[in-house]
């Protein structure tokens, strides 16, 4: 029978309070990722105790085994608890696993040299005790750094990258990881710490893979820029309309005069040009399509455009409610898809032949977007992507491809058809 001593007591407690702060670290990582199936205390403890068992893995030189089948059991375990797409579990798995698999390594190797070389194997139950709890402590520091690295900018990875991007980083990752478990595998004992290095550079690399979210960031941030231009735009003009109305309001009496002069004097074609030409003064350029600035501000910048390269446009737009889709991704899905039209219609050598049709609409959580163009030019298609004939490749934009993305983002559908004489894309979103 156990004899349940004050010393072994409280290394109970000490050890099952350093396995619990992990296991919430660890699903504090992955909360990160995902969003857990369910959210009662009951639940996230059930979640924690299971990642803890799952990463408490202890990971020997030249053993491989047990670390493979940690590996699935952690993410069957991923699967269970979390409710995301198959392919951010995933991810979450292959990418966390490789730095729990370093990091218990080299803290329990440490732990182990440490009972080797400077107790000759042969220290108290005391000093045993306390290396143990210690070198098990030594993951937390680490765990508790990583989740603060993480925090603020892998949960807008989640939102800005697309499945095949999130196989593409898996990919790495699980090479990562083959990488190390073959190094500690071909690691002699009594050489264990060589394989300290491939151990912090598979972090490193595991950590690096969403580094590349800074580069998606910097074109964020490039595409908020161009929405916060139309906007800036718009507001711009609006303001001189304002101050036209403010400038004809104040002369409103001399006007009212003149005309009652013309009246007065039976010089009614007179009155009537005097008339006509003050209602164009006081006409507005900007038109109000939906109660949405950002595509009004769009909009009406390309509407300026299309008049610039004698286009006759018809824009019909039925947006009282925003779909659920950002503003600058939806900025974007309009301005590229308004200019891959407009650059195409100046190719129309008959200016009577420019005709675009945009039709928006958000009903019943769809939104359904379709924009027909006329053409002169050949489409280019190549792999199954559509190539800008311009001789500055790089003056093209993101275009289409752009648009693609955006709209998968949202986990909607884009068609692109076309004709000898037109060109269509349309996009359905559901949200």
């Amino acid at each position: 029978m156990m004899t349940w001593t004050v010393p072994y007591l409280a290394e109970t407690i000490i050890l099952w309070m350093i396995s619990i702060l992990f296991g919430y670290l660890i699903f504090s990582v992955v909360r990160n990722f995902l969003t857990p199936r369910w959210k009662h205390p009951v639940s996230t403890a059930f979640s924690v105790l299971l990642l803890f068992s799952s990463a408490n893995i202890v990971v020997y030189p030249e053993e491989l085994t047990g670390t493979v089948g940690f590996f699935f059991c952690f993410i069957l375990i991923i699967f269970l608890l979390f409710k995301n797409e198959w392919y951010l579990k995933l991810s979450a798995a292959i990418s966390i696993f490789p730095v729990v698999v370093s990091i218990n390594y080299i803290t329990q190797d440490i732990g182990h040299l440490i009972w080797v070389y400077a107790f000759d194997r042969t220290p108290s139950s005391i000093v045993q005790t306390v290396l143990h709890t210690t070198t098990l402590a030594l993951r937390l520091p680490i765990w508790y750094l990583l989740y603060r690295l993480v925090k603020h900018w892998l949960s807008y990875t989640v939102k800005l990258l697309l499945p095949r991007m999130w196989i593409v980083l898996d990919l790495v990752a699980l090479t990562s990881f083959t990488g190390i478990i073959t190094v500690i595998k071909n690691t002699e004992t009594a050489h264990s710490y060589t394989a300290y290095p491939a151990c912090v550079a598979c972090v490193f690399t595991t950590l690096g893979c969403y580094l590349c979210t800074y580069m998606a960031k910097t074109v964020r941030s490039d595409m908020a820029l161009e929405t916060f231009q139309y906007q800036q735009s718009y507001y711009q003009e609006l303001e001189q309309n304002q101050q036209t109305v403010r400038r004809l309001r104040h002369d409103m009496k001399n006007h009212l005069n003149i005309i009652g002069t013309f009246l007065r004097d039976n010089e009614i074609e007179q009155a009537k040009e005097y008339f006509q030409e003050l209602n164009q003064e006081f006409a507005s350029n900007l038109k109000v399509y939906c109660p949405n600035k950002i595509v009004n501000a769009v909009l009406n910048s390309k509407e300026q455009l299309a008049l610039d390269s004698n286009i006759q446009y018809d824009f019909q737009i039925d947006l009282e409610t925003s779909p659920k889709i950002d503003d600058i991704d939806l900025c974007s899905i309009l301005g590229n898809t308004i200019d891959n039209a407009i650059e195409a219609l100046r190719k129309v050598p008959e200016t009577s032949k420019r005709a675009l049709s945009l039709k928006a609409r958000y009903t019943k959580g769809f939104f359904s977007y379709e924009i027909t163009n006329a053409k002169a030019n050949e489409v280019l298609v190549k792999n199954g992507r559509f190539l800008t004939d311009k001789t500055e490749k790089e003056a093209h934009g993101i275009g289409l491809r752009s648009v693609q993305t955006i709209v998968e983002k949202y986990g909607g559908d884009m068609d692109i058809s076309y004709t000898n004489d037109t060109f269509t894309v349309t996009i359905m979103i559901q949200g």
